[in-house]
């Protein structure tokens, strides 16, 4: 790797993560203004199959006309990279690494990691062997709310910690949306089920070790699958977890996500749509909670998404140079494709599922 000077970064899959199409009303900056900001890093090329995408990066002045292509077997045959950030969608997740890893690239890639379990052991195994980076963008936790979460119950605040509740309503029935996401699987879980459930094992610092639960779809839904599911799990530390969410809701109103999570010196309390401030503690007998996150400067959605973004990619890019450790490598990404695979089998058998 030349590290001379920048890290030359590639970007495939030049989608809303990568380069927002409403910048103005947008969540996050997106990867592309991210890595062009970056001291360490250098945006040198990107891939999309999608000819407007194409032309909203070169029209914003990142790179010029004959630095994007439209795939990814075209870029490395004429461009030279050190690293590609992986934010197509996750069907081709697994190939676009399994790409990286043979062209001796380190990879940073959007969750899930991939969409199959036994394709993660063969690609992390891969870049391991390689001694290369393969990290993972589990963002839910590196928020404020998420690292706080972890650092409490890791100092022994909470105690020990009992049962964990967590509701999502959000209504994605969005018939503005690319074709593409109402043909998907169990779009909950792979959308945001693994960024709540990520968020869970990476808080807990623990691992689920039985799922049981039901899949439901409204009659209005647009989707092709289900879009809603009742889980109960249980970790290996016996903490029950009580996982309920729908992609169709028709709320306007209540907060997105409910995460509630139970010990023996009190409650933490969050609700939030994105997992954003404040993150409350209740402790055992007190009507009045305090905010543990009443520090954060900038509690609002962008600059949660910005800052995590910004984190990750600091942390990337100082494992590479540095050999820094991984804020989510592969292999602990993995554990969360192996949830959203068991809850999918749970929902689609009415069985009781173990890890």
């Amino acid at each position: 790797m030349a590290m001379s000077n920048r890290l030359r970064v590639g970007i495939v899959g030049i989608g809303n993560r990568s380069l927002p199409k409403r910048p103005d009303t947008s969540n996050w900056d997106g990867w592309a203004s991210l890595v062009a900001s970056h001291e360490g890093m250098i945006l040198t090329c990107a891939c999309d199959p999608a000819l407007d995408a194409r032309d909203r990066l070169v029209d914003r002045g990142y790179l010029n006309r004959e630095d994007v292509f439209p795939d990814l077997e075209g870029l490395l045959a004429q461009r030279d990279v050190d690293a590609l950030i992986i934010s197509s969608p996750a069907e081709f997740h697994a190939d676009a690494i399994g790409l990286a890893g043979e062209a001796g690239l380190h990879v940073l890639v959007e969750k899930p990691f991939v969409t199959d379990v036994d394709d993660g052991r063969r690609l992390a195994d891969a870049f391991n062997a390689r001694q290369l980076t393969c990290c993972v963008i589990q963002n839910w936790r590196y928020k404020d709310v998420g690292a706080k979460i972890q650092a409490f119950i890791e100092s022994g605040s909470l105690g020990t910690v009992g049962h964990v509740f967590f509701r999502y309503v959000r209504n994605r029935e969005n018939p503005n949306y690319p074709a593409y996401i109402f043909e998907e699987a169990h779009p909950l879980l792979y959308a945001m089920g693994i960024h709540h459930f990520d968020l869970i094992r990476f808080s807990l610092n623990d691992e689920f070790h039985s799922v049981i639960g039901q899949s439901f779809k409204p009659p209005w839904s647009h989707y092709q699958s289900v879009t809603g599911v009742n889980l109960t799990f249980r970790t290996h530390n016996d903490v029950i977890v009580i996982y309920s969410g729908t992609i169709s809701s028709k709320n306007t109103c209540l907060p997105l996500e409910s995460l509630i999570i139970e010990g023996e010196k009190g409650t933490l309390v969050n609700e939030s749509d994105w997992s954003d401030p404040p993150l409350l503690f209740y402790p055992e007998g007190a009507k009045t909670p305090v905010d543990l996150t009443s520090v954060s400067v900038g509690c609002d959605i962008k600059t949660q998404y910005d800052r995590s973004d910004q984190k990750i990619l600091d942390h990337f890019f100082r494992a590479i140079a540095y050999g820094d450790p991984p804020l989510c490598t592969a292999k602990d990404a993995l554990e969360s494709v192996v949830a959203v695979e068991k809850c999918r089998e749970a929902c689609e058998t009415g069985e009781l599922i173990l890890f």
